[in-house]
């Protein structure tokens, strides 16, 4: 295999190398204990009073052309470093070539007898691959250094540049959910420096990874196969975000950017006031039988205001140091961050009922959208550690983290009824305003020792508290309907004066998720059969409460119709009939509801050398799952409330080869749950733009079977090559069903389990560095497949009338894209402080969306994105860099496959966006457009 990287970099070289010139002195610099690349240390060439300076390259060599004959004494200094010897080299004559090897320096910082603590750089590429090169499991790692030159700001859009892994974008096109390798979101777990945090999801377990700033990082972790002593319920991976830690020595980096959106340049920001808005319903304020007037809510809220071109802005700031003779690390971190973001939208919203004509199961389409969105982010972060080290066997840190985001969305929409445009015609056109701010907090402290007990057994603990919330305060929706006259070209020729206001709704929606837990865990190293085995034991107690809170209200015009709408303060609400102004809690009551959630695990495992080149590590875990809810329904109501307790058996092993010093042969098997989500299982129905979701009390957890096996290859500094294969059987797999038809414009789904599905594919990794260029790439296939049940209309001519039947559709799983993969073109000039690169991501074809009907899912067409980022040093300490998102203005679209020649028929009908002769209907464009940030560093 090593042969394929050979040929890779051969490649790479031709590509990237220059010419060498006459009268070279070259050679390699590199960390004598971690034997990685010192990029940037200057080396210097003496000839008399001749002197000649170079610096290091990102693959650590350096070289020195077009050279004088003479003696030369060379030199490498580094900061922190030992100043080398000094080289006797001679260069004969102009085609000399002289080539020093690989010089190694030392470390000049003074190391603690009693207490080490320092350990190479932890910033680097390469020490991450020494990470990735010795785990016990198969994992891909971004290091700091390169998180920090990414384009991207959050750890979501960080995500995507790791190894089979690709995001959901939420609808200003920015990334919030992370999908390992084809498993949706809900089949992954977040850490946080190895501990699980909560979700402030109002549904789900799964964390919105854009919470994160990611200049807070010191390495993202994506951990694919899971050994014992890690928690079972994770069946793509697990994502731990290993946040900053004390330096060896005083630390201070801080960075200022501003930038914006040119969305914004073609269209104003809109905004909206949200000092009016309740925290409280009426009904949490007065009491659930109170009888709400329209004078109990604030109109503020829809009062717009128009920004032109807002700007960007981020802060970061970090400082750190090591004091009492370095026994004491501290370092707190903190990071803002305020974004305009949005999107101009078409979307074609699908009917819940289905027509048998030209062909049976014959896509029905409602409207027509035009969609905008405007949405500010404002996010704070704050991360502090406190390590202190008693002596050389005893250690204890603090950890807190704490984000809180504030979202504030303008969605405007107008909802054209979709009709022909073969004639002069008048359509109904109902135009909607939507006002929503959504606060999100996550924190997490987290307390923890490390103790050696003797010289073969130690022993840690953590002790941890974690809250996750979220609240949705009067999110407020208004709509107004107007006639819009169509000439017989299908142009909007006069608009009626007299519309006339439709309905205004407020809701109030928060839950929050708070986790008490205990982790302990014990290693002891005996000598058998003359060698060391590792074995270890430990396990861990979660309590989990989970509460969430739901109330809608929707008040109607009083005059009806009749009264012409001007402005919403102009417009007479009421509730009809009176007593709906106690809102929808009683209708809802059952998404009101707490929750717990008791975890008891325990594992042992042990890791030993079967072969001198072939380790193992092997073991099982047992996790315990308890849950209970109760909502406030009446005990009438047959699932007020319930339990459910399952225990699972998780056993793993993993082989690890050691071909040699540099490459490994790995094959892993484990097995893993994916535990349902609150909002899965309690029976509550909750109302969406198309649908009703339900809950289903009587899901099951996921189980999985998994098989990896991969090829490592790590040359040396920060390349690698890694080609690996993995397979994965889900027994009982969550997905949505249709339960109930309510009518022909509405259905109620609910999450409920299959059979299985199976799902496998192939990884490769390839990074390679030569002088000043560099090239990292990954390339991902993943094929599942999963079969469902879904209903098919047709014409009986028996009956002689139009029929629902039922059949069942095999397919992939939602989320999963066939195709996968990443190219970043680098750049490095340590000489004048310059990083360049150019970042392109693909992700081929996936569903987004599972339609009750046969065939007529809805996925998302291949999306593209290029994006670009630089550092430029000024000076010793200041450095200007900049970030450029979507450099070609990639538009995000979702289309249905249809058979030939339906489309054609709503061509004709004036539907947008659409190819004619295609067999495919275009069911959403979404454009963002080119985003950049630009900013001052700060680094000392």
């Amino acid at each position: 295999m090593s042969s394929i990287y050979k040929l890779l970099s051969l490649l790479v070289g031709i590509c990237f190398s220059l010419s060498a010139s006459a009268g070279i002195i070259k050679g390699k610099v590199s960390d004598s204990k971690t034997h990685e690349p010192l990029v940037g240390a200057v080396v210097e060439a003496e000839n008399g009073n001749a002197k000649y300076k170079t610096v290091v390259n990102l693959d650590g060599s350096f070289i020195f052309k077009n050279l004088p004959e003479g003696n030369y004494g060379i030199k490498i200094k580094s900061m922190g470093y030992k100043v080398s010897e000094e080289f006797k080299v001679t260069v004969k004559d102009l085609k000399d070539i002289q080539t020093l090897g690989n010089i190694e320096l030392k470390n000049d910082v003074t190391e603690l007898v009693a207490v080490n603590i320092s350990g190479g750089n932890k910033q680097s590429d390469s020490y991450v691959r020494s990470i990735e090169k010795n785990a016990d499991m198969v994992q891909n790692i971004l290091s700091e250094k390169t998180i920090q030159l990414l384009p991207d700001v959050t750890v979501a859009n960080a995500l995507q540049r790791i190894s089979g892994v690709t995001i959901q974008r939420d609808n200003s096109g920015e990334g919030r959910y992370a999908i390992i390798r084809g498993m949706a979101q809900r089949y992954n777990s977040t850490l946080v420096n190895g501990v699980k945090i909560p979700s402030p999801d109002d549904k789900y377990r799964f964390v919105p990874m854009d919470l994160f700033p990611s200049d807070m990082l010191e390495r993202l972790e994506v951990i694919k196969a899971l050994t014992p002593n890690m928690e079972g319920d994770a069946i793509g991976g697990t994502m731990n975000l290993v946040m900053k830690s004390a330096p060896d020595k005083f630390l201070l980096n801080a960075n200022v950017a501003g930038g914006y959106s040119t969305l914004f340049s073609d269209r104003p920001f809109s905004s909206f006031d949200h000092a009016g808005m309740k925290n409280a319903s009426p009904a949490e304020l007065k009491g659930n039988n109170y009888q709400a007037t329209a004078a109990d809510f604030s109109l503020n809220h829809f009062h717009y205001s128009d920004k032109s071109a807002p700007v960007n802005t981020t802060v970061g700031l970090t400082i750190g140091d090591r004091f009492l003779n370095k026994k004491l690390g501290v370092i707190i971190s903190a990071s803002y961050q305020n974004f305009f973001r949005g999107s101009n939208s078409t979307m074609i919203t699908p009917s819940a009922n289905t027509d048998i004509h030209p062909v049976p199961t014959t896509l029905m389409i409602t409207d027509v959208l035009d969609r905008r969105y405007s949405t500010q982010t404002n996010r704070i972060a704050l991360h502090n550690k406190i390590d202190y080290a008693f002596n050389d066997r005893n250690k204890i840190s603090l950890y807190n983290f704490y984000v809180h985001q504030n979202e504030y969305q303008t969605r405007y929409t107008n909802d054209t009824t979709f009709g022909t445009n073969s004639s002069a015609v008048q359509k109904s056109v109902d135009i909607e305003y939507r006002s929503r701010w959504q606060i999100q907090d996550i924190y997490n402290a987290t307390l923890h020792g490390e103790h050696q007990l003797s010289n073969k057994v130690t022993f840690d603990w953590s002790g941890v508290y974690s809250i996750a919330k979220s609240n949705v305060p009067d999110m407020s929706i208004y709509n107004f309907n107007g006639n819009v006259l169509f000439d017989g070209n299908g142009k909007a020729t006069k608009t009626d004066s007299s519309t006339y206001g439709t309905s205004v709704g407020h809701t109030w929606q928060h839950n929050s998720d708070q986790d008490l837990a205990g982790y302990a865990n014990i290693m002891y190293k005996p000598r058998i059969f003359h060698q060391e085995v590792e074995l270890q034991g430990g396990g861990l107690y979660r309590y989990k409460t989970r509460d969430n809170y739901y109330n809608d209200y929707t008040l109607k015009p009083s005059y009806g119709t009749s009264q012409a709408f001007h402005t919403i303060d102009t417009l007479s609400l009421a509730f009809n009939p009176t007593q709906n102004g106690t809102g929808n809690v009683t209708a809802l009551v059952p998404n009101n509801y707490t929750a717990h959630e008791h975890i008891t695990a325990g594992y042992v495992q042990a890791r030993f050398m079967l072969l001198p080149a072939l380790q193992v590590l092997g073991g099982v875990r047992i996790e315990n799952t308890q849950q209970d809810y109760t909502t406030v329904m009446g005990f009438d109501f047959s699932q007020k409330n319930g339990t459910i307790h399952y225990t699972d058996v998780l056993p793993s092993v993993h082989f690890k080869y050691l071909l040699s010093s540099k490459e490994n042969l790995r094959l892993s098997y484990f097995k893993s749950i994916s535990r349902p989500g609150f909002g899965d299982l309690i029976p509550a129905p909750i109302r969406g733009e198309q649908f009703t979701e339900q809950g289903n009390p009587d899901l099951k957890h996921v189980r999985a079977d998994n098989i990896d096996v991969r090829y490592e290859l790590f040359p040396g500094g920060a390349g690698q090559l890694l080609l690996g294969g993995f397979y994965k059987q889900l027994q009982n797999p969550i997905e949505y069903f249709v339960i109930n038809q309510g009518g022909p414009s509405a259905l109620v789904i609910e999450a409920q389990n299959t059979n299985k599905a199976t799902n496998f594919g192939f990884e490769a990794v390839y990074t390679k560095y030569i002088g000043k260029f560099g090239i990292s790439a990954n390339y991902t296939y993943t094929h599942s497949e999963v079969t469902t049940p879904k209903f098919t209309k047709y014409y009986d001519k028996a009956l002689a009338q139009t029929q629902t039947g039922s059949t069942t559709q095999t397919r992939p799983l939602q989320g999963q894209a066939n195709h996968v993969g990443n190219v970043s073109l680098l750049y490095k000039n340590p000489k004048i402080g310059l990083d360049i690169q150019i970042a392109f991501s693909y992700t081929g074809d996936r569903i987004t969306q599972v339609s009750a009907w046969n065939n007529l899912d809805i996925w998302q067409k291949p999306y593209t994105q290029l994006d670009f980022s630089l550092e430029k040093s000024l000076s010793k300490h200041f450095y200007f860099f900049t970030k450029i998102n979507n450099l070609t203005n990639s538009a995000n679209k979702l289309y249905i496959k249809v058979d030939p020649g339906v489309l054609d028929n709503f061509i004709t009908q004036g539907l947008p966006n659409q190819v004619a002769g295609s067999n495919i209907i275009t069911m959403q464009k979404e454009v963002v457009y080119l985003s950049f940030l630009g900013g001052i560093k700060y680094k000392f």
